[in-house]
């Protein structure tokens, strides 16, 4: 019986992520640049570097790849392109640790930058959350902080 629930469960969110990704991309389109179009100057995955770096204060390229799932040269080649951009700035590493290691600091370019994503970002939400119902609202609201917490306890 309880292999059965847990079968059920996970149908359920499978069917949830494929769902949360199609609406995720009309965020994405809306919101940033995707092959040089959109209201931004940058793309999501810039965003989220310049938000990891910024916010959730990720330093070594070692660890956002780690992260992001990504190959150290894969991402070394976004990260270059935003060093060119001004957005991102390589730093030495501290003395006493691995001199091969490569940490990142966001620039103030690369500050005004998230800080315009992020509000229009937050925008697009507004207005999505504008067009729901007041039940609407309340029941995703209430589903978040739900999510949320189950999430938390496996972190």
């Amino acid at each position: 019986m309880k292999g059965d629930l847990s079968q059920d469960l996970a149908k359920k969110i499978l069917n949830f992520q494929i769902l949360w990704g199609q609406w995720n991309k009309s965020v994405v389109n809306q919101v940033f640049n995707i092959n040089g179009k959109g209201n931004s100057n940058l793309t999501l995955q810039q965003f989220i570097i310049l938000m990891l770096v910024h916010r959730v204060d990720i330093k070594s390229v070692s660890q956002m790849a780690c992260l992001l799932n990504l190959s150290k040269s894969s991402l070394s080649l976004t990260l270059s392109k935003m060093e060119k951009e001004g957005l991102l700035q390589k730093m030495p590493p501290p003395k006493g640790d691995d001199g091969r290691k490569v940490y990142l600091c966001v620039t103030q370019k690369g500050i005004s930058a998230l800080k315009e994503s992020e509000q229009k970002t937050l925008q697009f939400f507004v207005e999505y959350c504008d067009s729901l119902s007041q039940q609407q609202r309340e029941d995703l609201q209430i589903g978040i902080e739900k999510l949320s917490g189950v999430l938390s306890k496996d972190s």
